[in-house]
């Protein structure tokens, strides 16, 4: 059995200290727990290995690798129980917002095809991520679909605007205002988050925060969009909010609390389908189109501005991904003057571990 010496006992004592910060940063940072006090964890560890020296003097040697080894257990169950968490809170949100369960479920096996790409690819997954990442982005989704039309649709009068797909731009008005809940001001509608914040802080001793969405509330009903020559009523089922910023947000503790309102102050651009109901035409969701969106106009027209810089950027950065890719992934040995660029054996990599050279 591995037994702990007198002579090494006082360095190993100081090595459990450096054990109980990280049990310290794993236990308030990952599981969010409140320890009282907070050293707690600096008398435990130590005295874990006082006792297994003094009590289990042969298996004193084992009980350290072990305490040694619960850092990184507890580090990937946390890690494993906050992805469960989010993956169900992801979950629950994409069915309140009626997004169909095989796009939910396709989300969830890409994300773990990431998983398993980091594990078995190692640094070539990164360059995985980083062009899903450029093909996210080009992708269909609520946004870029809002802004495809709104680049080749016009901008319709109220008084004139066409049945079908239309794009229409004015103030909201309410017709039955509602209040929001944390600063009580009367609006068209609201959005109204609850995040946790996890703040964490590396070696250099820099803090880095991140936040968590935990809950929202939503109050919208039927509303008015008013421009120069008219009105039409918005039947706001399945109206996504796009690039709207919180008019307000504070912090309490360990959570943050936000709002987005709908004022009628801001002028909005809206794009839906156009449709007679009644006497009167309203604007709703398009079934065919699956668009059906609002966002300040200011920040539209900032969009546009800056769109084509974007793309510019985009292509660059797959072209750095590209080269990137070739000088790390192809074998170059230099022979005298001469530059050798050997073949890939993509069939040895795949069937290789990439962290052979670490364990």
């Amino acid at each position: 059995m591995f037994e702990i010496s007198s002579e090494i006992l006082p360095f190993l004592l100081l090595f459990s200290l450096g054990i109980a910060l990280f049990h310290t940063l794993i236990l308030s940072g990952i599981f969010n727990v409140n320890l009282k006090p907070g050293w707690i964890m600096f008398i435990v560890d130590p005295a874990i290995l006082g006792v297994a020296f003094l009590f289990f003097q042969k298996e004193s040697g084992i009980i350290f690798i072990a305490l040694f080894l619960s850092v990184f257990v507890m580090a990937m169950i946390g890690f494993i129980k906050n992805g469960i968490e989010s993956t169900i809170d992801s979950f629950k949100e994409q069915q309140k917002n009626k997004i169909p369960v095989w796009k939910i479920i396709g989300g969830g096996l890409l994300a773990l095809l990431g998983y398993l790409a980091f594990f078995y690819l190692g640094l070539y997954s990164f360059f995985i991520i980083f062009f899903l990442i450029i093909v996210s982005s080009i992708l269909p989704n609520n946004t870029n679909r809002f802004y495809f039309y709104q680049r080749i649709l016009p901008t319709s009068t109220i008084q004139s605007v066409a049945m079908g797909l239309a794009e229409i731009s004015g103030k909201a008005k309410a017709i039955h205002p509602v209040v929001s809940p944390d600063t009580d001001t009367s609006c068209v509608g609201y959005i109204y988050t609850v995040d946790e914040i996890h703040t964490s802080r590396d070696d250099d001793g820099r803090t880095s925060t991140s936040y968590r969405e935990i809950s929202r509330k939503m109050e919208l009903k039927n509303f008015y969009i008013e421009d120069e020559t008219g009105k039409i009523e918005i039947v706001p089922e399945q109206l996504q909010w796009i690039n709207f910023l919180p008019t307000h947000s504070r912090e309490d503790g360990r959570k943050r609390y936000q709002e987005f309102i709908l004022d009628e102050k801001t002028d909005f651009l809206l794009i839906g389908q156009a449709f007679y109901e009644g006497s009167h035409s309203i604007l709703r969701f398009d079934e065919g189109k699956k668009v059906f969106g609002i966002a300040p106009l200011d920040i539209v027209n900032f969009f546009n501005k800056w769109r084509p810089l974007k793309l510019r950027a985009l292509t660059t950065l797959a072209c750095i991904a590209v080269c990137s890719a070739f000088i790390l992934f192809t074998p170059i040995t230099m022979n005298g003057t001469k530059i050798i660029i050997e073949k890939r054996n993509w069939k040895e990599i795949l069937h290789s571990n990439p962290f052979e050279g670490f364990f």
